[in-house]
């Protein structure tokens, strides 16, 4: 019943998804302007809204959220650590502030930025993968099963923006250093995110606050260049901390992963 409900909702999420995108790119339309944009931002959302068809559909009860200091802060430290680090290693620091003011500008300024960041990405992906599909998939997977697989798909499922004009995976290119770890990040990614989420029982809040975390804390700071590789070997340390340290508790019992 639920690998047919977890093929049900990607064969919705992919489809919400990869057909806008594909005709945007058909049509050469900008993503950024007029019409385009609102097809693309629909399209984006396409994880969420796939959820919520699965959710109305069969009537699923979701987790409770414990509400506590502990996971928000967890959340921004985790997000912003290794790019901000990955900065510090670079010797970028010193240029931090003076680009940071140029990206808030662009975005229409401080408010703007923040809504952008919790909206492109975070609460447009995060009811579906870290609300719908994670919790389902620990019903099969251990913590590196369940990594494996929804990284995998979450990577697949950005495979489209690397062929759409206009979007920044497209600019950074599929077959660079960027765009393989890219990919590649989303791994250790996932594992944090199960932390947040699961073990902090945070929930989809807490996920949606450290991809928001994460994507801005990149935006802000200035371009690493071969840094890139510096903010995923710290994102992967700080995985494998969280793995090795991390015990789940099930019903009275600690279980191993």
């Amino acid at each position: 019943m639920i690998k047919r409900r977890l093929v049900e909702f990607g064969v919705i999420c992919f489809v919400l998804t990869w057909v806008p995108w594909g005709v945007l790119g058909v049509l050469g339309a900008n993503p950024d302007e007029g019409a385009g944009s609102l097809v693309f931002a629909l399209a984006a959302s396409g994880p969420s809204l796939a959820a919520l068809v699965m959710w109305l559909r069969y009537r699923e009860r979701r987790r409770v959220v414990r509400w506590s200091l502990v996971w928000p802060v967890a959340a921004v430290v985790l997000g912003a650590l290794p790019p901000l680090v990955a900065c510090a290693v670079m010797g970028d620091l010193p240029a931090l502030p003076d680009h940071a003011a140029s990206v808030i500008s662009g975005a229409g300024g401080l408010l703007g930025a923040a809504a952008y960041t919790f909206l492109a990405g975070p609460v447009a992906e995060e009811f579906g993968w870290r609300g719908y599909v994670q919790p389902r998939l620990r019903g099969y997977f251990g913590l590196l099963g369940t990594t494996l697989v929804l990284g995998a798909v979450w990577g697949v499922w950005h495979v489209p923006l690397y062929f759409l004009p206009g979007t920044g995976q497209q600019d950074d290119g599929l077959f660079t250093q960027q765009g393989l770890t890219f990919f590649l990040e989303l791994f250790p990614l996932t594992l944090v995110m199960l932390f947040v989420s699961e073990r902090l029982r945070g929930g989809v809040p807490a996920a949606i606050l450290l991809h928001a975390a994460w994507n801005l804390t990149q935006e802000l700071v200035p371009p690493l260049g071969h840094g890139v590789w510096v903010e995923f070997l710290v994102l992967t340390a700080v995985a494998a901390a969280l793995l090795t340290s991390w015990t789940p508790v099930r019903r009275g019992r600690r279980v191993a992963a």
